[in-house]
């Protein structure tokens, strides 16, 4: 068996701010390819057979609020702290720690547990897992606080999926949530794909989120139809200032236009509608994205975007670059700024930051993310991730 073992370890200092451990994104280092609002937590270390290990740990103090009052809840926290093992055919895994788990529908949860995946015949997956449901703070008494859930899929043929999930959360021994989730995906040709997902509330009956999408592919443009309705138990962490005021309770609907403009260009333009809290307002994004090399290891690309309902209407831009330099060295940065229709004192003007240097030699990798930001809940914050790493043995 191929043995790689990967150890990152990661340290956040906020310029003062009492936040949930999922705040600060752990993807945010030495990249900005992820958009805003996907969650990525973890740290992957070997992709290939073996056991794997990754840690980041991140310390908050207080944040100066919109009021300018400082808190004071300083304390340390672990992101993610865990051990990984599969088999050498890939059809066993598991893992034991500190980590969030997604399954299918469900919403994330991040737990101090363990969790296990079996690949059985007839093309059939089995995932399941079960631990301690995590809080800020480290030493935070939470007896009798628990959480387990499961989910069973089936692919089907070579064009897709379904597969249906359950969880249940229990604090101080009494029910807090319980969920039912069942999500398809599949393929149909070579141009068109489907794919749906619902999530049904069981503790207070009543669906917690539902999306449905389905896209075509002509020669240089993907169209996407969407639509989907999200519950406030289904809002995800923050991971820019966009996710932060984007992802709210609402239903939402429109399309998707991907243009390949040039070998190295594309051109997103999405249209369409959110309503919520009584109200219906448009949506509308224009993003570009320039490669500046053939396998796209260097990129800049630009975002206009038009959100938010009722009195919460707010514009903004997006601009994020990502630069290969030599000896193995890498910088991003990304920059939104946002200006609300109606100032209500907080601010005429929100900006959000982030700068990331990073080196990988193969061996070893290393890299520093800086983020900083001004909303309606802090008037400014300022977050600092460091990851080291070694690598033993071969992918």
């Amino acid at each position: 068996m191929k043995r790689v073992i990967t150890v990152l370890a990661g340290v956040c200092a906020s310029a003062p701010v009492a936040a949930d451990p999922l705040q600060l994104r752990a993807d945010a280092l030495a990249t900005t390819a992820a958009p805003a609002g996907l969650v990525t937590v973890s740290a992957d270390g070997d992709a290939g057979h073996g056991v794997t290990a990754e840690a980041a740990v991140w310390t908050a103090g207080g944040t100066v609020n919109s009021t300018g009052t400082i808190g004071d809840g300083s304390h340390t926290d672990i992101l993610v702290l865990v051990l990984r093992a599969r088999t050498d055919d890939g059809r066993a895994s598991g893992r034991v720690g500190r980590f969030v788990e997604s399954l299918g529908a469900l919403r994330p949860v991040q737990v101090d547990g363990a969790a296990a995946r079996v690949s059985l015949p007839l093309r059939t997956e089995v995932e399941a897992f079960a631990g301690i449901p995590v809080v800020p703070g480290l030493m935070t008494a939470r007896a009798w606080d628990w959480i387990a859930g499961g989910r069973v899929s089936r692919r089907i043929g070579e064009m897709g999926s379904v597969g249906v999930a359950y969880a249940e959360q229990r604090t101080a021994g009494e029910l807090a949530t319980e969920e039912l989730g069942v999500d398809a995906g599949a393929s149909l040709g070579k141009r068109d794909d489907v794919g749906a997902k619902l999530a049904y509330d069981l503790a207070n009956p009543g669906l917690a989120e539902v999306s449905l999408t389905a896209s075509h592919r002509f020669q240089g443009l993907r169209v996407e139809l969407y639509s989907s309705y999200r519950a406030a138990s289904h809002l995800l962490p923050a991971t820019s200032l966009f996710s932060v005021l984007g992802d709210v309770p609402a239903e939402r609907a429109g399309t998707t236009l991907t243009w390949r403009a040039a070998p190295r260009l594309d051109v997103t333009g999405d249209l369409g509608v959110r309503h919520g809290d009584g109200d219906t307002a448009p949506e509308v994004v224009l993003r570009a994205k320039l490669r500046l090399d053939a396998l796209g290891a260097s990129a800049v690309s630009a975002e206009l975007r038009r959100d938010g309902v009722g009195d919460h209407q707010w514009t903004g831009a997006r601009g994020s670059a990502r630069i290969a330099l030599p000896r193995s060295l890498l910088i991003s940065t990304e920059l939104e700024l946002v200006v609300p229709d109606h100032d209500r004192g907080l601010g005429a003007v929100w900006p959000w930051a982030l700068v990331a240097f990073g080196w990988d030699n193969g061996t070893w990798h290393a890299a520093i993310a800086g983020e900083a930001d001004a909303s309606p809940q802090d008037r400014r914050r300022v977050d600092v991730l460091v990851q080291l790493g070694r690598q033993w043995g071969a992918r």
